[in-house]
């Protein structure tokens, strides 16, 4: 928590953390995202990143978000996000707010994840990359 001087008035700034500290693909993703990082080099963090926002952007209910099948890669909160951790976070509060949703944050993002990656298509050249934006 930091404490900063505005106008002569004491304001703090609370910094919430909606991000667990590490974030789990199932066996499909970890699958597709292994293939795409042999195909175009893109690592399965930087895919896990997309498929979120992806899957975001559809802002489907939480009810409706796939569900894997089985778990398998964890992968460290502070690899996951990186330098745009602020940024998730931000995402992932106000998709929460917006779908009044108080079940388990991990567990969320695993299924935004999941529902994400069915929304990046085949990616087999890096060319191909440019259909996620």
């Amino acid at each position: 928590m930091s404490t900063r001087v505005i106008f002569g008035h004491n304001t703090r700034r609370i910094k919430l953390n909606y991000l667990p500290n590490e974030i789990v693909l199932s066996t499909k993703a970890t699958t597709k995202f292994s293939y795409i990082k042999q195909k175009v080099g893109i690592t399965p963090n930087i895919m896990a990143r997309i498929a979120i926002l992806k899957a975001l952007e559809l802002d489907l209910k939480p009810a409706n978000l796939e569900v894997p099948e089985s778990l398998n890669q964890k992968i460290p909160r502070d690899i996951a996000f990186g330098d745009y951790s602020d940024v998730f976070n931000f995402g992932i509060k106000e998709y929460m707010d917006n779908h009044s949703y108080s079940g388990d944050i991990k567990e969320l993002i695993t299924n935004l994840i999941e529902t994400g990656s069915y929304k990046i298509g085949n990616i087999k050249k890096f060319q191909d990359l440019e259909t996620l934006f």
